[in-house]
C-alpha cells in the first residue's frame, strides 16, 4: 500500500475533490482528512499525483507521512460523530420501556441510520468497504448491496418482522464484518472505516471492532431470548 500526505485539505469537500481527481489515476484511491492522506495499491510516485493536483491550485502530495496526533485528542475528535449518533439512537430506543424492546429499537435505528449514511454515496462506500470486508474483497457487488440490506434490516427490527430470521442475519453480518475489521486493525494499515459511509473519516481501530461485536452480541442475546 502506497501512502501520500496531502496538504491544505480543510473539509470533506476538499477531500472529495482530491479523491475524485486521484481516482483518474487509480480507482482504489482512498483519501482521508484525519490524517490528511491518500492511499492506493498502485505504484505511483508523488510527481504524478502533483501533476494531477496542480490544476486544482493549493493541494500538494508528498510521500512523507503526516505527523500523528496525540492518541487521546485524536480519539475524542475523531469518534465524536460516532458517539453522538449511537448515543441519540440509544436514548430514542429507551421509549420501548423494556430491555428486549430497547435492543430491537436500537438495532432498527442503528441499521437505518448507518445504512442511510452509506446510501449517500454508494460507489464511494463500496470502494472503501472492499478494502477490508472479507466478502466485498472477493465479491465487489456486495459493497453496493450492503447499504440496502442494512436499511431493510433496520425497518424489519422496528416493525418486528420475523425477528428470529432478522437476528440471525444481523448476527452473521456483524461477525463477518468483525473478522474483516480485526484483520485490518491487526495489519496496522491506515484504512478508513466505512461504517458511516464516506461522510465521516473514521479510522479502523479497536472502537470499530467493539461496534461490530456489540451488534453481534445483541443479535445473539435476542435469539437466546426467543428460544
Amino acid at each position: 500500500m502506497t501512502t501520500f500526505s496531502i496538504t491544505d485539505m480543510t473539509c470533506n469537500g476538499c477531500r472529495s475533490k482530491v479523491e475524485t481527481a486521484l481516482k483518474a489515476l487509480a480507482s482504489d484511491f482512498v483519501v482521508t482528512l484525519e490524517p490528511p492522506q491518500a492511499q492506493t495499491a498502485a505504484a505511483i510516485n508523488e510527481d504524478v499525483l502533483n501533476a494531477i493536483l496542480a490544476p486544482m491550485g493549493k493541494y500538494r502530495a508528498s510521500a512523507a507521512q503526516p505527523k500523528a496526533m496525540a492518541p487521546a485528542l485524536y480519539g475524542l475528535k475523531t469518534y465524536y460523530p460516532l458517539a453522538l449518533i449511537l448515543g441519540l439512537i440509544a436514548l430514542a430506543s429507551a421509549a420501548s420501556g423494556t430491555w428486549m424492546g430497547w435492543m430491537m429499537n436500537f438495532m432498527g435505528g442503528f441499521y437505518i441510520v448507518f445504512g442511510a449514511f452509506k446510501l449517500l454515496d454508494v460507489p464511494a462506500f463500496a470502494t472503501a468497504y472492499s478494502r477490508y470486508d472479507i466478502i466485498a474483497k472477493r465479491f465487489t457487488p456486495w459493497g453496493y448491496i450492503y447499504p440496502f440490506v442494512e436499511v431493510a434490516l433496520g425497518f424489519g427490527f422496528l416493525f418486528w418482522f420475523d425477528m428470529v430470521t432478522l437476528s440471525w442475519v444481523a448476527l452473521v453480518l456483524s461477525l463477518t464484518g468483525a473478522i474483516g475489521v480485526v484483520q485490518a486493525t491487526l495489519s496496522r494499515q491506515t484504512i478508513p472505516c466505512a461504517c458511516l459511509g464516506t461522510v465521516f473519516q473514521l479510522p479502523m481501530s479497536v472502537v470499530t471492532v467493539i461496534e461490530n461485536l456489540g451488534m453481534a452480541a445483541m443479535a445473539a442475546w435476542m435469539l437466546w431470548g426467543m428460544m
